[in-house]
């Protein structure tokens, strides 16, 4: 068969490959140094007082300072049976950092509160084109008549109307004890039911949510404390800065114990009683 001009090319060279690889020496040791780096050698070094005489691959002889070696890697390294193939060896640097565990999301936490429950997963969310302020979101989806609810049943805490606290000392004392126990920015108003107190709290990540949940908690135990039976309950609801729910609760003395004497967990009591 006719080979084309080609064929014949690839062929040649091919062969000159070979010729050049066969007479080419080849890399059958690698020295690492305390540093990182690495030389090629021929073969493995000679040591000669505080020195290590080396053959590089292109026969001429070079010297190290025997300290300078890290006799140890060099070992691991050219322990393995690899005939006369180089091994290449990269920069000494940190070891390969452990890949990042999930961190669990107010979207994670949800979805597994709505498996729990059966409900739906919720509709999407629809950005808004400005920031709307909890008063204005209230008064704009309040339903006449009695208290909007959730899906769930649940009296929805986002739509009730933000009525200022009659008693303005109750309000002033629960706003000082929620920001002792890492509350931020608390809005304090009327309860969806009588002797009961509603706090908002604006922020996007776990780690405040659940702030949130714990300070909360402590406050009214503090407040109960101060001022027996003054209230009954908190209503606590969280939304990120683009009115999305990030969970509400209610939070009872009862309940408020439990986180108190760790009769369970912040992530626990998060998908125990955040309502849908």
């Amino acid at each position: 068969m006719r080979r084309t001009p080609l064929a014949a090319w690839l062929t040649r060279a091919a062969a000159g490959a070979a010729l050049l690889f066969a007479a080419s020496p080849l890399c059958a040791y690698v020295i690492v140094l305390k540093d990182g780096s690495t030389v090629q050698a021929r073969e493995k070094y000679k040591v000669q007082g505080n020195t290590a005489l080396i053959v590089l691959p292109s026969g001429a002889q070079s010297t190290l300072p025997l300290a300078q070696i890290d006799v140890a890697r060099t070992d691991a390294s050219n322990a393995s049976d690899f005939g006369s193939a180089t091994v290449l060896r990269g920069p000494s640097g940190a070891p390969t950092p452990a890949p990042t565990p999930h961190k669990e999301t107010l979207s994670d936490l949800l979805g597994q509160r709505r498996q729990q429950t059966g409900l739906p997963p919720p509709p999407p969310h629809r950005p808004a084109s400005a920031p709307v302020t909890a008063s204005a979101a209230a008064a704009a989806e309040a339903p006449q008549g009695s208290p909007a609810r959730t899906p769930a049943g649940n009296v929805d805490f986002l739509r009730a109307p933000r009525k200022q606290v009659s008693r303005i000392q109750l309000a002033t004392t629960l706003g000082e004890m929620l920001r002792t126990h890492g509350v931020a920015n608390p809005g304090i108003f009327e309860g969806t039911a009588s002797r009961r107190l509603l706090v908002e709290v604006t922020d996007n990540c776990v780690g405040a949510v659940f702030q949130a949940i714990a300070g909360t908690a402590q406050a009214l135990l503090d407040f109960e404390a101060k001022q027996p039976n003054s209230i009954d309950a908190l209503e606590l609801f969280v939304a990120t800065d683009h009115r999305a729910r990030a969970g509400q609760f209610l939070i009872t003395a009862e309940r408020a114990r439990e986180l108190a004497t760790k009769q369970i967990d912040l992530t626990g009591f998060y998908l125990k009683y955040v309502e849908f």
